[in-house]
């Protein structure tokens, strides 16, 4: 055997040691290092999902606790019952007219267990309510005010509004959801909870929606045409004041303490002196002069180019 062809086997013996070195390697010492890293990262993983699901669960918890002060009483008939009578008071404060209230049958409502794998667990009922009636846009801005500050655990899931003929209402219907719970503190009655004032909205939000009346062609054009004409006394002595109320000429002629019939504004007459008359127009007081529109002292003046 030539020296060449003994060191080309001791050479190809070294390559198959080395490779036989390498597999070893890998199969007793990398693979196994891998495969404990991935499981190390799964473990770590799952680890993270646990506690991000005990955190989960522990606000979910707090939350549930501090809904329980607010949630309509467990029995879904009894809460039922309550608050349908609560929407009726709210409604008759707020002088809706034509109201009806509905309310639909109690829904379960069920949750994950957080004790017991792939079961699922009542915490208590959703009830849907359906109210319908009509008011001014200022009354239902009130309504809608009310409601919101009220702290049962409601909310409104769907509005529609539509004018009624040119007297100045609107037919609101609406859909309210509940929650009552098994959890609810309050057992025959409903909470009392009431939203604090830092956390409510600003009364100007909804002055400004009845403002910025939607249902009326231009800004607030009706309230231009609401002209103080003259003001005297009947027979009784009793001061009246004299409005013209359209572009057509029509008078009409009215006493402290009434409203004056207009579409789509909400103006009643709270004084009347010998020269100004004081108004409140959706719920805000002004003082009118004689010749004066209440266009002129109570809305914005129109932007350059928009009708009045």
């Amino acid at each position: 055997m030539s020296p060449r062809i003994k060191w080309l086997m001791v050479a190809g013996a070294v390559v198959f040691g080395l490779y036989g070195l390498d597999s070893l390697y890998r199969s007793w010492i990398e693979q196994p290092h891998l495969q404990i890293t991935a499981e190390l990262d799964d473990l770590t993983s799952k680890l993270n999902t646990a506690k991000s699901e005990q955190l989960a669960a522990q606000k979910q918890g707090k939350r549930l606790d501090a809904y329980a002060a607010r949630a309509l009483p467990d029995d879904p008939q009894l809460a039922r019952s309550l608050y349908q009578q609560w929407l009726l008071n709210l409604v008759e404060a707020n002088e809706l007219t034509s109201a009806s209230v509905d309310a639909a049958q109690p829904v379960r409502v069920e949750i994950r267990s957080r004790t017991k794998k792939g079961k699922r667990q009542t915490i208590g009922h959703r009830i849907n309510f359906s109210l319908r009636g009509q008011a001014s846009l200022s009354k239902l801005a009130s309504f809608l005010n009310d409601f919101r500050k009220a702290g049962h655990l409601h909310k409104i899931r769907s509005i529609a509004l539509n004018p009624v003929g040119n007297e100045g209402r609107l037919d609101a219907d609406l859909t309210i959801e509940v929650l009552c719970l098994s959890a609810s503190t309050n057992k025959d009655t409903l909470g009392d909870w009431q939203l604090v004032d830092d956390s409510s909205v600003a009364k100007s939000t909804f002055d400004d929606l009845v403002r910025r009346n939607l249902f009326a062609r231009g800004f607030a054009k009706a309230l231009y045409e609401i002209e103080l004409k003259a003001i005297t006394s009947n027979r009784e002595g009793v001061a009246q004041a004299w409005f013209r109320i359209d572009s057509r000429g029509t008078t009409k002629t009215v006493a402290a303490g009434n409203q004056l019939p207009v579409a789509l504004h909400d103006i009643s007459v709270l004084e009347v002196l010998n020269n100004q008359v004081l108004v409140r127009v959706n719920d805000e007081p002004h003082w009118l002069h004689l010749g004066q529109t209440i266009g002129q002292v109570c809305a914005p003046k129109p932007e350059k180019g928009e009708q009045r």
